[in-house]
């Protein structure tokens, strides 16, 4: 493998790097903490007119074309800014779901809007908080007249606010899982909004007898929904890696410039010791995803290299977050600071789309 960037792929790094670094300063995510994710999607509109939410999607299937690792450039950008993570959510878990799994009215209709940032589609497919990645849903899809009923409930579902549609996962009565599109204000749907440290909102789902039409039923097999939720693990272990690189920076900025017995505290040796801990984290988790990245674009399937590459990365925003917070000291707990921003999603970006023990299991399947 060869890590040297190309022109190309420099090319997608700054672009991304410069647009988020003028559209989505610390302000704008204090504003959508504040008024919630409808003051996001002006900015993921133009990131769509951009072709970055349809990085790895073919030209001819509405995308932008690229690669993986082009991809996971662009979300290591996105993470350095904290944008909301709904590209990851929306156009690349959603998207490449529809693109791979979809039906040629689907990949027709639905797939172009979502690309284009006009359509979000939020995915329904977590029911406890320790789901596997190959757990069977136990909300179940019956058929009935000409198309289906769906019954059960989901958690944790991001980006419902701002969703025209849910991609809900359901058992049918063969027993095999698959995946429905339904609208958001489908007949006999309720849900239930809450908001986490992080002030990112989640929302429960009740489906209590939800008709959809035949239509709606995504194609393709369980084990491809599978493969699709590793690109999107892939992805957000991408976002984790720039947030902690963001972290990190910070932290060094912060240590040049504080001083403490006449000497900036970057000189002190301690601090020093749990920065470059730190920045060690940081590129081991760039390495795994870029590896991971590699293989997806050279051989398809990357279960382990994506959940070693989620697991790193995870751990490595944790520990540059915190490192980043206590060289801040008191002040880095202060909502003034922008430390305390990455502080409060690091526990959040771990445990998305599994956490660490899940991860592990499919590295090394059964290990205590």
């Amino acid at each position: 493998m060869n890590f040297r960037l190309t022109e190309q792929q420099e090319l997608i790094r700054e672009t991304a790097r410069a647009f988020f670094a003028k559209e989505f300063p610390p302000g704008r995510l204090r504003e959508v903490e504040a008024q919630g994710l409808e003051a996001f999607l002006p900015i993921y509109r133009r990131m769509a007119e951009l072709g970055f939410l349809g990085l790895a999607v073919p030209e001819d299937a509405g995308g932008s074309g690229g690669t993986w690792l082009d991809l996971a450039l662009l979300c290591e950008e996105a993470g350095r800014a904290l944008i909301p993570p709904v590209h990851i959510t929306s156009a690349i878990l959603a998207g490449q779901a529809i693109l791979v799994l979809g039906t040629p009215s689907q990949q027709r209709d639905v797939l172009p809007r979502l690309l284009a940032g006009e359509r979000v589609v939020a995915p329904a497919h977590l029911e406890t908080e320790n789901d596997r990645r190959d757990a069977m849903p136990g909300t179940t899809a019956t058929p009935e007249r000409s198309g289906f009923v769906l019954k059960g409930r989901k958690r944790f579902v991001e980006s419902f606010e701002v969703a025209a549609a849910l991609l809900v996962t359901a058992r049918g009565t063969s027993g095999r899982a698959g995946l429905y599109l339904v609208p958001r204000e489908a007949t006999g749907l309720r849900h239930r909004e809450w908001v986490l440290q992080s002030l990112d909102r989640m929302t429960d789902v009740e489906l209590d007898r939800v008709a959809v039409p035949g239509d709606a039923a995504l194609t393709g097999a369980w084990e491809t929904w599978l493969d699709v939720l590793d690109g999107a693990k892939l992805a957000l272990a991408a976002y984790a890696t720039g947030a902690a690189q963001a972290a990190l920076d910070m932290a060094v900025a912060y240590s040049k410039m504080r001083v403490q017995f006449d000497r900036p505290i970057g000189t002190f040796q301690a601090l020093q010791h749990k920065l470059a801990d730190a920045a060690m984290h940081v590129a081991q988790a760039r390495v795994l995803v870029q590896l991971a990245a590699w293989l997806r674009d050279t051989r398809g399937a990357c279960v382990e290299e994506a959940a070693m590459a989620k697991l790193v990365a995870g751990r490595a925003l944790r520990r540059a977050a915190y490192t980043a917070t206590l060289t801040h000291g008191g002040y880095g707990f202060m909502e003034e600071q922008d430390i305390q921003l990455f502080f409060r999603r690091a526990k959040l970006l771990e445990h998305r789309l599994g956490g660490p023990a899940d991860q592990q299991d499919l590295i090394v399947p059964g290990a205590e």
